[in-house]
């Protein structure tokens, strides 16, 4: 019986489209005529929290879904992470030379669920070492589940300038980033034993970032800012995939390579002076590109029937959303 996948758009230029389109809208908040610098310049430390809604954009492919229960042939199924929270804090200190120095922590948590694919999906099943290389597993009217994890530590050094003035920062440091995806695909209509194919996709690695935050006042009060930056991380990406079925035994199959990816953020907003703090509503695209694995690793011997590839070595993780995030000095020095 032959199979056939159809062809597959490249998230990658995607992703890196939208994050140059991003950057470059918040770049216009950063003219050389004029430009403000987003967090209190006054010395001493602050410090700055953030919440954000997150909305999950990976779109890594699961299976790919048959027009009907006869003709194993279809589109590919397509997930991301859903929508969720997250949040940042960060302490900061400024000198009076312009210098300065933070450390960040960000957590952003997504899952979705009750995806619904009827008459069903086409997965593989690597994990079953009964048979060779494992086999196609077809999930009748499949749900899926999707939950992740993902935390950013940075530590920075910025260095601010006046221009015309206005101010820019320009900041370099090291990022360690986490993300921790679990996958379930379970049977929801078959009429026999439940089952599920459970995937986990993490990532782990740390590297050097640079970067630029700034904006334009548009008044006393209120400023368009923005920002972004670009880090190269070096880490471990690994992928691992069980049945979960009580008619076969609980094998399960893991992978893991190191591996250099790009990790990017970008966001632009409106920054509100609020008493002695900053008051800034914006939205922010976070990507990690070629940072997990999904490849559920279809053996030759089913590849060469015509069965698809399904997933990929190396596939990027994206979330996005709106964010609202307060910047309050704590103390003040004359360093």
């Amino acid at each position: 019986m032959g199979f056939f996948r159809r062809h597959r758009g490249n998230s990658s230029r995607r992703i890196q489209r939208d994050f140059v389109l991003l950057i470059a809208a918040s770049m216009l908040c950063v003219p050389a005529e004029a430009v403000a610098q987003t967090t209190s310049t006054a010395p001493g430390f602050y410090i700055e929290a953030e919440g954000q809604r997150v909305f999950g954009a990976s779109d890594f492919e699961a299976g790919f879904v048959p027009e009907s229960l006869f003709l194993l042939e279809g589109p590919k199924a397509e997930l991301d992470e859903g929508n969720g929270w997250g949040g940042a804090l960060t302490l900061g200190h400024v000198w009076s030379n312009g210098w300065s120095a933070a450390m960040r922590y960000r957590r952003l948590e997504a899952d979705s669920k009750g995806g619904r694919y009827d008459p069903g999906i086409m997965t593989f099943a690597p994990s079953v070492t009964l048979i060779p290389g494992g086999f196609p597993l077809g999930i009748l009217e499949a749900t899926t589940e999707v939950d992740s994890k993902t935390s950013f530590v940075d530590l920075e050094v910025g260095k601010d300038f006046t221009v015309a003035g206005g101010r820019v920062q320009l900041f370099g440091g090291v990022t360690y980033a986490s993300i921790e995806r679990d996958v379930a695909i379970r049977s929801d209509g078959c009429g026999c034993v439940p089952f599920a194919l459970l995937m986990q996709n993490d990532f782990h690695g740390a590297g050097p970032k640079i970067g630029f935050r700034g904006g334009v006042p548009l008044n006393s009060a209120f400023s368009l800012v923005g920002g972004g930056s670009v880090a190269a991380l070096f880490g471990t990406s690994k992928f691992a995939s069980r049945l979960d079925d009580p008619l076969f035994p609980p094998n399960s199959f893991k992978d893991s390579s190191d591996r250099t990816v790009a990790a990017l953020d970008a966001h632009g907003g409106l920054a509100i002076g609020v008493g002695i703090g900053t008051l800034t509503l914006g939205y922010r695209i976070d990507a990690v590109l070629g940072a997990l694995d999904t490849d559920q690793r279809v053996s030759a011997l089913v590849a060469s029937t015509g069965y698809p590839k399904i997933g990929d070595r190396h596939d990027d993780f994206v979330e996005h959303g709106p964010f609202a995030r307060f910047s309050l000095p704590i103390s003040a020095g004359n360093d």
